[in-house]
């Protein structure tokens, strides 16, 4: 199967914040600008004993909110034909992934026990070795119950999937990583279908001191992506599983398509200028790659997801490597004056501009879900045949050059019948480390 052949998205299952407990209340609540941001619950741990007012105080950090999904400590073991027992060695991570996985499948309507299908985990963090055991009820569940390498494994053997079983952690584009590699299983022959799946929980704080002491969490606890107001990101919880396969199969299948993708790429920064900060020009080289492989112009982008974490650092970087590839080929071409003047009507917006948003806004930085979070929202976009807004925009960040980048941040509902004018809304699936 050659690289361009398109996959398409058959099946959606997640738990996002906000109420968000699967893909449909995921996408009315980012639809009507919902705002997940909230202090720890208390059943997590309790906020003001970890919360400092500067962020220099030792073992504390700085900051007021986060994105946290509902029923996290709730599992129905006896319909996974799991014992009480086993499930309490559980990450909760991987009982919430087990729940999303099986609502995809069964959103995709495929008789999946027995089939080819692989299972390919996004992976960051994990809370295995937060969780506190007493050493005299360590039982033989504690190691498979919480190893990273098992969490594919352990859906593959739950819905009895016989295609490749990996978790992969490539830090925040771990489902991204995770997905390039399922389209390339799928585009190779190894599996006739795929479950890509991503997943983050923050049980315990100790992760979210850290990161404040790196500096990259807002004090405020909200990512105000591409804002001038931007003081760094607020960290979320998020479990995603979608089913992907080619799309010259799920078109005859009747198949539900939720949206296709048709190229994705990978690489590195290589000796950047830090090991943690991105480097503009290998994102904007992921992003033409993926394009290449597609065999797609950029410039036919209408819309265009970003990770924007809302970091004053990583925002600017991002959204300017962008506007170079999107941008080359828009007006300035004479060629495609034509076609921009004739959508150019008071009802229509500029077409000549790519709309951006970012989900991070609403529901804080999934890290490991994070590009899952993202590519649920735009494959409802697609489903809904519309363009939602960004939050939290007031006034730009003038470190990222909208003009010269042909960019405009979305902040209304728009549907894509109206604004489209032949162009296309894009969310490429590219990853970097």
């Amino acid at each position: 199967m050659s690289a361009e052949v398109p996959v398409a998205i058959v099946g959606i299952g997640c738990k996002f914040p906000g109420g968000s407990d699967n893909k449909d209340l995921y996408y009315e609540f980012l639809r009507n600008k919902g705002d997940g941001m909230v202090e720890p619950p208390p059943d997590r741990w309790i906020h003001a004993e970890w919360n400092g007012a500067q962020g220099d105080e030792p073992g504390k950090y700085h900051c007021a909110k986060a994105g946290f999904i509902n029923g996290i400590d709730q599992f129905d073991h006896l319909e996974f034909g799991i014992s009480s027992k086993e499930a309490a060695m559980f990450d909760p991570a991987i009982r919430l992934t087990l729940e999303a996985s099986q609502a995809a499948l069964q959103d995709s309507g495929i008789d999946y026990r027995g089939s080819n299908t692989g299972v390919f985990f996004g992976n960051l963090l994990t809370t295995a070795d937060e969780l506190d055991d007493d050493r005299y009820e360590v039982n033989n569940y504690n190691g498979v119950g919480r190893a990273v390498s098992i969490r594919a494994n352990r859906i593959s053997f739950n819905f009895d999937l016989r295609g490749p079983s990996l978790t992969v952690d490539t830090a925040c584009s771990a489902s991204a990583t995770a997905m390039h590699l399922a389209l390339s299983s799928i585009r190779a022959g190894e599996c006739d279908q795929a479950l890509v799946v991503g997943a983050n929980t923050i049980i315990n704080p100790e992760h979210t001191v850290s990161f404040s002491k790196l500096g990259v969490l807002s004090p405020t606890g909200s990512s105000k992506s591409f804002d001038a107001s931007a003081d760094g990101y607020a960290r979320a919880e998020g479990i995603a599983a979608v089913l992907i396969k080619r799309l010259d199969k799920a078109v005859p299948d009747q198949d539900q398509i939720y949206s296709v993708i048709t190229g994705s790429a990978i690489n590195a920064n290589g000796k950047g200028k830090s090991l943690t900060m991105p480097e503009g020009d290998m994102q904007a080289e992921t992003v033409k790659s993926a394009y290449r492989i597609a065999k797609r112009n950029p410039a036919e982008a209408f819309y265009v997801e970003l990770h924007a974490t809302g970091t004053k650092v990583g925002d600017p970087i991002e959204a300017n490597a962008a506007g170079k590839v999107f941008s080359k080929g828009r007006p300035d071409d004479k060629l495609l004056r034509q076609v921009f003047t004739a959508c150019m009507r008071p009802n229509r917006p500029n077409c000549p501009f790519d709309r951006v948003g970012s989900v991070k806004a609403n529901i804080g930085h999934a890290e490991g879900c994070s590009f899952m979070a993202s590519l649920v929202k735009v494959s409802m976009m697609m489903h809904h045949k519309e363009i939602i807004p960004n939050i939290r925009f007031k006034s730009a960040n003038p470190k990222i050059d909208f003009a010269n980048g042909k960019m405009k941040v979305q902040t209304e509902v728009r549907r894509l019948v109206d604004i489209s004018c032949g162009w296309r809304t894009h969310s490429p699936c590219s990853s970097k480390r």
